[in-house]
């Protein structure tokens, strides 16, 4: 029972644990955390939830939104006034949302069927038709715990749309709602549609006759119609039908151990109660598959068995549905399990008075080496397992069953034995393999039955015997004498797994063969020539002859595989004589792993280049050409630059002379802008290899450069440096001066060149005095930007704002906007309107930076601290003092509200969020 008692001890609990939670954000916060950092800086960001709810799936904006509704800002949390009650009422709603979010993921998933929930009753509509297809016991594939699970758990109902006329069977009950459609053909025709009343009425001619159709099947309305039509119509025997076009919907109920979603569903009343198992996914994992009750509304109680389903899918028929039935699935109470040699080895759901028999046919029979005799039961019995032995062969000539119980395990022995009458013959035969081993069956004879090749060894062969003990016996056996002579004392007598391995005649002969490769069209190995008709010049024909680059050399590399050690050249200097006289000496004869190797001519070229530098496109080095002239190489390199001086080209040439030193010499050039000579002995100067051409620049080449200003002078925009060291003044006037909202001390300038980036100014000294050290000389894309007045001065930090300031002029990290004060320093600030410093403020971490960008800190003096005097637009900046490495601990009572300060409150607003999603986990 709860009590008033029990809510002050859970109060009491709760905000021991926010204070312990507090302490350690606050200890967390200071001791990992910089202390110079700014205060905004230690605070928990926004993106700390959003990824502890995007683990959810969930948006952060829907959770604000939800919480919202029941009063709660999560932005704006304040720890210390969180309730019990609100710290359920987040949960409740972070819970509820993930929830409906695995919903709508699960239903968009369900592709098969398409169920709409109706308000409060979990009324379901699918359409007219779901078919159930099932497979014979003998072919089911289904992976499941219990066979028969996952006929409903696998897609195997297929949804059609609607007809005009349904092919229904004829042991569907009719009623309310149903169309039927009436067709007569012959000396009369008629082809109409009626629709069964709720009193169960169809309405005949004009409301004038009434046929009573309610309850009765298919089959029973179509012979009962026949005889009410005859009186009408004339028709033969084959010239009247009753069809069903349009089945009405019934609602139903399916309760019990069922896989998901009980409930009550709307369905087409054309759906058997089998096809309503699968909107919910059949049963769960102890449901019965065997004792289903179709309740009926009549009182009438059917049980429905998915294992004669799977036997005979047509059974489906016998239970159609009507309004207010109810399928109730039970507890399974007898399952068994069945290990071994069967072809569906599964747990199975037996009923009273189900063994063995039944057992083995709904696993559809034994596999091929199962034995049958040796069949073993084991059970519990007053907890005690016990295991029975059990010939079922016996059993089965005697018509015997053996019962089974729940929880029995049945293993069926298999047999490994493996057959033994056999000989094998492997190796050069026309037809290797297992034969049978007949009684006196001899190696001739095996031999007949595998039949030689041409290559097959005949003179010599081996027969492998294996005794009984594993041990084996290698007997040579002579097939030339076994072949030839009829009473050959080679050929044995076979026994039980005997080999017989015949070879090829190639086993007994080096694979040789010799290659060819370089300069040739088709170069590759071929067989060697025993005959020694194969030489030098046949090799090359042999690979399609000498390519265009192909020298007149060559060399023979002589090698032994068998002694990797010992190789010799022989080495050809003139094919084209070779090729003219085959008769030469030279022309070898090609011998076993000979390598013939035709060298390119571009062997003995050694690779050239010339080399351009300085002022042009693409300088580089370039492959040396035949007569490559100066102006060659120019169009290679892309052309002058702009800035390139054509009057003044250097070329330096390496001298190469024979086995003597090498020495450099210099020429230089004079060109025009299409790379002719202006003077010289002719049009064209011829480029040697290895030549280094350098274009120099133009002395002083530059193009405009120019400086930006922005913001308020009177005329921003690009300016470019028209003389020498222009400086920031000069560019000002250039520019008209400042507008009458210009704030010089806020200036700032932005250097590109050598990444220098923001560079301090004092731009109402520049404009005071041109001679001021921060009148720097402008350089090219520097970004001189002019703010308006910014007439507050902002304070953050450490300071006890919260104690003189509301709420609503606060902004993130204690900050402020407040008016400026001529002559002013920065404590005078703090005291005057942000409350002094915190207890946690350190008086050293007092920064002031200015509009320019400019920090100064406090100095020491000779009684007190000058702290920075603050101008027009300045931030004052209060750091927090850092934890020291030991504290000592005390036994008196401590204020958490006011150690912790407005830092450890901020950081809690986003934090406490954070551990309330995660205590979900």
């Amino acid at each position: 029972m709860w009590t008033p008692l029990n809510q002050h001890w859970l109060n009491q609990w709760f905000n021991l644990c926010r204070l312990s939670v507090a302490f350690f954000i606050c200890t967390l916060s200071l001791t990992i955390i910089p202390s110079d950092l700014p205060a905004q800086q230690l605070f928990v960001n926004k993106s700390a939830i959003v990824q502890e709810l995007d683990k959810r799936g969930l948006e952060y904006n829907e959770v604000k939104d939800a919480l919202l509704l029941q009063g709660i800002d999560i932005e704006n949390l304040q720890p210390e006034s969180l309730t019990p009650e609100q710290v359920k009422q987040i949960e409740d709603t972070i819970l509820a949302l993930t929830k409906n979010k695995q919903q709508e993921e699960q239903a968009a998933s369900e592709t098969t069927l398409k169920a709409e929930p109706v308000e409060e009753s979990r009324d379901t509509v699918i359409p007219d038709k779901a078919i159930l297809k099932t497979e014979p016991l003998e072919q089911a594939k289904f992976e499941e715990e219990v066979f028969g699970q996952g006929l409903f758990r696998n897609k195997v109902v297929e949804v059609y749309q609607k007809s005009n006329e349904l092919n229904a069977p004829d042991s569907y009950i009719l009623g309310p709602g149903d169309e039927v459609i009436v067709s007569i053909w012959g000396r009369s025709q008629l082809d109409q549609s009626y629709v069964i009343e709720s009193n169960g009425f169809i309405t005949i001619a004009n409301g004038s006759q009434r046929v009573y159709l309610r309850g009765l099947s298919l089959a029973d309305a179509r012979r009962k119609l026949r005889r009410f039509f005859s009186q009408i119509y004339s028709f033969g025997s084959g010239e009247f039908n009753v069809a069903l076009n349009y089945s009405r919907t019934v609602k139903i109920s399916i309760y019990g151990e069922v896989g998901q979603n009980p409930g009550s569903y709307s369905i087409s009343a054309f759906n058997s109660a089998f096809n309503a198992l699968a909107l919910v996914k059949g049963t769960n994992d102890i449901g019965s598959l065997r004792k289903i009750q179709l309740q009926k509304a009549s009182g009438e109680t059917m049980v429905m068995d998915v294992y004669e389903l799977l036997r005979d899918p047509a059974i489906q028929n016998n239970y159609f549905l009507e309004e207010n039935d109810v399928i109730l699935v039970p507890v399974a109470d007898n399952i068994v399990t069945v290990e071994g040699g069967v072809k569906r080895p599964l747990k199975y759901e037996m009923v009273n008075g189900e063994g063995l028999t039944e057992l083995f046919d709904f696993c559809g029979g034994f596999t091929e080496n199962a034995y049958p005799e040796k069949v073993q039961i084991k059970r519990f019995v007053d907890g005690q397992q016990t295991i029975t032995d059990l010939d079922w062969e016996a059993y089965k000539r005697d018509e015997k069953n053996f019962l089974l119980e729940n929880g029995d395990v049945v293993i069926v022995s298999t047999l490994d034995e493996s057959f033994r009458n056999f000989v094998e013959v492997t190796g050069e035969v026309l037809n290797p393999g297992i034969y049978e081993r007949t009684p006196g069956m001899t190696i001739r004879a095996l031999i007949e039955k595998a039949g030689l090749k041409i290559t097959s060894s005949t003179e010599i062969a081996y027969l492998t015997r294996t005794a009984p003990n594993g041990l084996s016996e290698i007997v040579k056996v002579d097939l030339n004498s076994i072949l030839t002579q009829s009473e050959s004392l080679s050929n044995l007598t076979l026994k039980d797994s005997d080999l017989l391995e015949i070879w090829s005649q190639e086993r007994f002969n080096d694979a040789m063969q010799f290659s060819v490769s370089g300069a040739v069209r088709q170069a590759g190995q071929w067989p060697y020539d025993n005959s020694n008709n194969i030489r030098v010049v046949d090799a090359i024909q042999m690979a399609g002859g000498l390519t265009r680059d192909a020298s007149n050399f060559a060399i023979i590399h002589r090698n032994d595989p068998l002694n990797p050690k010992a190789k010799s050249y022989k080495t050809i200097d003139n094919l084209d004589e070779l090729f003219a006289n085959p008769g030469s000496t030279s022309n070898f004869i090609m011998s076993p792993f000979d390598s013939l190797v035709v060298e390119s001519k571009n062997t003995f070229q050694e690779e050239a280049y010339v080399r351009i530098e300085g002022a042009v496109n693409r300088p580089g080095e370039f492959q040396y050409g035949e007569s490559m002239t100066i102006k060659d190489l120019l169009t290679l390199a892309g052309g002058f630059k702009l800035a390139a001086s054509t009057n003044n080209i250097e070329i330096s040439r390496v001298i190469i002379q024979n086995n003597e030193p090498t020495r450099t010499v210099v020429e230089k050039l004079q060109l025009d802008r299409t790379f002719n000579l202006v003077n010289g002995d002719g049009p064209e100067y011829e480029l040697e290899p290895f030549d280094n051409v350098a274009v120099r620049f133009v002395n002083d080449f530059e193009l405009q450069q120019r400086v930006f200003l922005t913001g308020e002078v009177k005329y921003p925009g690009p300016y470019a440096i028209s003389i020498d060291n222009e400086r920031i003044s000069s560019v000002i006037r250039r520019a008209g001066g400042l507008t009458d909202e210009a704030f010089p001390p806020g200036a700032t300038l932005e250097r590109e060149e050598g990444d220098y980036g923001s560079v301090v100014i004092k731009l109402d000294d520049i404009l005071k005095n041109s001679n001021s050290e921060f009148n720097f000389v402008v350089k090219n894309g520097d970004i001189i930007n002019v703010p308006k007045v910014k007439e507050f001065v902002t304070i953050r930090g450490a300071t006890k704002v919260q104690e003189v300031v509301g709420e609503d002029a606060i902004n993130a990290g204690n900050e402020i906007h407040v008016p400026f004060h001529e002559g002013k320093d920065a404590m005078f600030y703090i005291n005057e309107y942000a409350g002094g410093l915190s207890d946690l403020a350190d008086k050293q971490k007092v920064f002031v930076k200015y509009a320019n960008g400019e920090i100064k800190k406090p100095k020491n003096g000779f009684f007190k601290k000058r702290y920075p005097k603050v101008e027009q637009g300045s931030e004052i900046s209060v750091g927090y003092k850092a934890i020291k490495p030991e504290e000592e601990t005390t036994t008196s009572d401590v204020d958490w509200t006011k150690v912790l300060g407005d830092s450890v409150a901020q950081a809690m607003s986003i934090l406490t969020l954070i551990l309330l999603i995660q205590r979900l986990d």
